[in-house]
């Protein structure tokens, strides 16, 4: 093999190598601008996604967690729940609100609708001097007829704080906590207005094994 001819073949193989090696360096470079261009991309969809969900807990629904033991046992203190904020409030529905004179928020029961009377009388519920059933509530009044005691103590709307009315004022509601003795309520700081209403309360949500809808 003469010297002219090893020359070329080296030269060929080295021009080989040098195609070989820009190849790999030119796949190197794409898989990495690919790796960068995921890593933006789920970047902007994490951006996305949280710029949603911060929109639509402002408008739409909010995950509040309950604190105390006022509407135990039906929501205990710690648990988180689903409140929507477009919800309709309706007779016996669980609401979260603004307290009436504070900056705390609270879940209750709605009782009384604007322009009805309400009375408590020996555990017994009257709307506009009608009777109406607490079915969510007959264990406990159950346990309490048992032990003699009272469930809700007796009381006219007249005697509830700020308000000197025999009917529910119109935007107003009468709220309790389902654990009568010592729920902190509309039978301590008064009617609920409207505009203080967040939202209703449609479901338990944490914890994951307590899951309630109301």
């Amino acid at each position: 093999m003469t010297k002219k001819k090893k020359k070329n073949d080296y030269n060929s193989h080295r021009k080989k190598r040098s195609r070989s090696q820009v190849r790999k360096l030119s796949q190197n470079s794409k898989r990495i601008k690919s790796t960068k261009e995921l890593w933006k991309e789920i970047g902007l969809t994490i951006f996305i996604v949280l710029f949603l969900f911060i929109v639509m807990s402002m408008t739409l629904f909010s995950l509040p967690k309950s604190e105390g033991y006022g509407m135990a046992p039906t929501v205990n203190d710690g648990e988180r729940v689903f409140v929507n904020r477009l919800g309709t409030v309706r007779r016996f529905k669980l609401i979260y609100f603004k307290v009436p004179d504070s900056k705390d928020k609270s879940i209750r029961r709605v009782i009384g609708l604007p322009g009805e009377s309400i009375q408590y009388n020996n555990d017994r519920l009257f709307i506009n001097q009608q009777e109406s059933v607490e079915r969510f509530l007959q264990s406990q009044l159950k346990r309490a007829e048992q032990n003699e005691e009272l469930l809700t103590t007796d009381f006219r709307l007249q005697q509830i704080p700020n308000n000197k009315y025999a009917r529910i004022p119109a935007g107003k509601y009468l709220v309790l906590g389902d654990n009568r003795p010592y729920s902190s309520d509309s039978r301590y700081y008064g009617l609920v207005d409207e505009k203080e209403i967040i939202g209703t309360v449609e479901m338990r949500i944490w914890p994951l094994h307590t899951l309630t809808s109301y």
